[in-house]
């Protein structure tokens, strides 16, 4: 996500690693040691998914691991962004000519940039692709590396058994695959097995109390004055801060750089500004993501309001010892049972990929029998249901170690009872490519979004949806006034989140 105004380059708010200026990249992005685990095997020999929710961090690990890789003798790799609409829209044949292309022509200009004078042909069939890519590692003498950045799109799943059959059937010995997908990918198709043609890691930043260090260090580097002792109250201490921050968004990065840059200009933080903090990012970004996100949700698109009651019921439920006084403190995990989980799975899933919740266990024991996994709760919103609405020195406390015991959902509970699940409706197209452009007009729902300018001249040029915006070119764009190349990958980078997950 890109939301610098015109001119302005200040690395705070720089929210996309895949949209991050290559020269400020290394800069600007800190890996922990859970990080460098993850690009190992990343680099090494077979296929890799790297699973994670909005904004946790997938672009910048695969980029960080292309930038490894191309100072080593070995290994030729290639990161190529599937934000391409035409594959959104398409399905069988049709989606595997536009990836053959794409792929091919991410493999042209990575050649060119590294300078080698091997041909690689433009192909438009899996076929003359395998045979390309072998013939392309062995001239090379070296092991290939395929980094695939948003191949999923949890709205339009239909294809994506198309892609996970193509990154069966290219991977190799001398090609090496690796794919960012969301929580809520479950359509894999009849021959890729997820745990037997691939590995599976999980991007999980949740538990603070296990990298301690992590979010500390990404204030140090892209906010030196948020790391500076002098900024906070004596109750305060900027470990704290960064710590607390990185769990109120469930360890999510994109959150975590809205949060901070909240505090931009502010000559003193203390916790009075920290709960501010909290309650702003409930009520103008998390609540506005989810209509944000509605529109690109495809079939799912009626879970959204089932959606927010579960978070509610969720909230309500941690919160709930507070009300009673039974508790001083909001529990801020929840154990829930499984068979609740598998009646909402998709549910959970979109909540999890939206940052509301994150996974913490996969099954642990209910006090009144069965089992189920535990999820860390957003600290915004579990803050925003407690009577008080305030942080305390004994809450942070509590929140960072993350000591208490969670709240549980039981099967026979009434917590869930009065959500029910719409019938879902037959694949279709994607919604936001009918929205009006002004849907993109800077706002709670679109952080990083385009200027009333902007929109004013897009829209006299005929561009007047979503969609006719996604499939104009740069030169159709470059004949409207005081829209040049800089504007155009503004706008780009705007389309980009307005239509992908």
């Amino acid at each position: 996500m890109n939301t610098f105004p015109d001119g302005d380059s200040d690395s705070g708010l720089i929210l996309a690693a895949e949209e991050c200026p290559p020269e400020k990249f290394g800069r600007i992005h800190n890996f922990s040691s859970h990080d460098e685990t993850i690009i190992r095997k990343l680099s090494a020999h077979g296929p890799v998914l790297l699973r994670g929710g909005r904004g946790s961090g997938k672009s910048a690990l695969l980029l960080e691991t292309q930038r490894r890789l191309r100072n080593t003798s070995s290994v030729f790799p290639v990161y190529v962004s599937l934000r391409y609409l035409p594959l959104l829209q398409s399905d069988g044949q049709e989606y595997i000519g536009h990836f053959c292309v794409l792929l091919s022509q991410a493999i042209q200009a990575e050649l060119n940039l590294c300078g080698l004078s091997v041909d690689f042909a433009d192909t438009s069939d899996q076929v003359s692709l395998q045979l390309e890519l072998t013939r392309l590692s062995q001239s090379l003498n070296k092991r290939i590396v395929l980094l695939f950045d948003d191949a999923a799109h949890i709205g339009r799943e239909k294809p994506l058994e198309v892609f996970f059959d193509l990154f069966r059937t290219i991977s190799s010995s001398l090609i090496s695959c690796k794919a960012s997908i969301y929580p809520g990918v479950t359509k894999f198709g009849i021959r890729f097995d997820v745990f037997n043609d691939s590995t599976v890691i999980d991007i999980s930043r949740s538990d603070i109390s296990a990298v301690p260090d992590f979010f500390p260090e990404v204030v140090r580097t892209r906010y030196p004055k948020l790391a500076d002792r002098s900024m906070f109250s004596d109750r305060l201490s900027p470990q704290q801060f960064a710590n607390l921050l990185g769990r109120a968004v469930v360890g999510n990065l994109r959150g975590f750089i809205l949060a901070c840059n909240r505090f931009e200009g502010k000559e003193r933080i203390g916790i009075p500004e920290l709960t501010q903090c909290f309650l702003d990012m409930a009520t103008d970004y998390y609540w506005p993501l989810m209509d944000e996100v509605a529109p690109k949700l495809g079939v799912y698109e009626a879970l959204i309001e089932p959606a927010r009651d579960v978070v509610e019921a969720v909230v309500e439920q941690a919160s709930k010892p507070v009300r009673e006084k039974t508790r001083s403190i909001a529990q801020d995990r929840v154990l829930i049972h499984r068979q609740l989980v598998n009646q909402y799975i998709k549910i959970f899933e979109i909540l999890e990929y939206l940052g509301f919740v994150a996974k913490r266990e996969a099954s642990r024991a209910l006090k009144s029998g069965g089992r189920g996994p535990i999820f860390a709760i957003n600290l915004c919103n579990l803050l925003d249901s407690v009577p008080t609405k305030r942080l305390t020195t004994e809450i942070i406390d509590e929140w960072v170690s993350g000591s208490a015991e969670p709240a549980e959902i039981h099967v026979t509970g009434a917590a869930f009872q009065k959500i029910k699940l719409p019938v879902l409706p037959e694949e279709h197209g994607l919604a936001i490519l009918e929205k009006p452009i002004t849907v993109l007009r800077r706002s709670t729902a679109y952080p990083y979004g385009l200027t009333n300018a902007v929109i004013e001249r897009l829209q006299g040029a005929g561009l007047t949806t979503v969609g006719n915006l996604a499939n104009s070119s740069d030169e159709e764009l470059d004949q409207i006034s005081y829209i040049g190349a800089v504007k155009i990958q503004t706008i780009r980078d705007v389309v980009y989140q307005a239509i992908w997950m």
